[in-house]
């Protein structure tokens, strides 16, 4: 496959969709996969590797490190369209995808995610990193899409605050201007990704459908990255204080 135009609307823009990215026997072998790890293997997860919704359904909202959950997972990592795609966006062919992660919304149950930057969380610097999400069922403007505020990867990491929601711990202070800024649902189909950049700022809303909405995500940067330590550790103590106040108020 050949992404210089992908990699030249992720730049413009942010973020970029490519559509029937797997097959949709690559997507059977996923969504089996996942089959397992969410009925099977997350009830042996420790707290803080795989986050439920607080209702009566407990559906998952998010899951990490699936690259440790089994073998379909870990060879995303190897995958070479994938790693083609990454680097052709940060021009460096020795770099790699560093995990694999799940975000989930349950029908009539998906919560919704506040705005955010990953980078908030990630601290790269210089941010050059990105995140691949992978539709495992259609992402519709009814059920919860990722939605990317255009542009906002130009504005540096803004400022956050404590947002009291397990599995998206922090929330923008001031959401950018939509009208400079605009707002992009990201509609896709069964086997569509998306990828948006570390700083971009998005959300997502709830699923108000029948149906769940499940998607994969895969995080990756350049080999130019260096990890912030000091506001890496930051946010991990943040993390750590947002589980015990919850952990004290049940």
């Amino acid at each position: 496959m050949q992404f210089n135009e992908t990699a030249r609307r992720y730049h413009e823009d942010g973020f970029a969709v490519v559509r029937g990215f797997f097959s949709p026997d690559q997507l059977a072998k996923i969504e089996s996969a996942l089959d397992i790890v969410v009925h099977e293997i997350a009830p042996t997860l420790p707290k803080g590797q795989v986050y439920y919704e607080d209702t009566d359904e407990r559906s998952i909202k998010s899951m990490f490190q699936l690259e440790d959950l089994g073998e379909t997972f870990h060879s995303l990592l190897e995958h070479p369209d994938l790693l083609g795609l990454a680097r052709t966006v940060f021009d460096d062919p020795a770099m790699g995808l560093r995990t694999v992660m799940y975000f989930g919304k349950g029908a009539h149950c998906g919560s919704l995610t506040p705005p955010h930057q990953d980078n908030f969380y990630q601290c790269f610097e210089p941010p050059e990193g990105m995140r691949i999400t992978i539709a495992v069922d259609a992402s519709t403007a009814d059920n919860g899409p990722l939605t990317c505020q255009k542009g906002t990867h130009r504005l540096g990491v803004l400022p956050h605050r404590p947002s009291d929601v397990l599995g998206f711990s922090q929330i923008l202070v001031e959401v950018p201007d939509v009208t400079k800024y605009p707002d992009v649902e990201i509609c896709l189909d069964p086997g569509d990704i998306c990828l948006h950049a570390t700083n971009t700022v998005h959300h997502s809303g709830p699923n108000r459908t029948d149906h769940p909405r499940r998607q994969l995500a895969i995080e990756c940067c350049s080999t130019r990255v260096r990890q912030n330590e000091k506001l890496l550790d930051e946010r991990r103590e943040a993390v750590a204080r947002l589980h015990q106040k919850h952990h004290e108020t049940r």
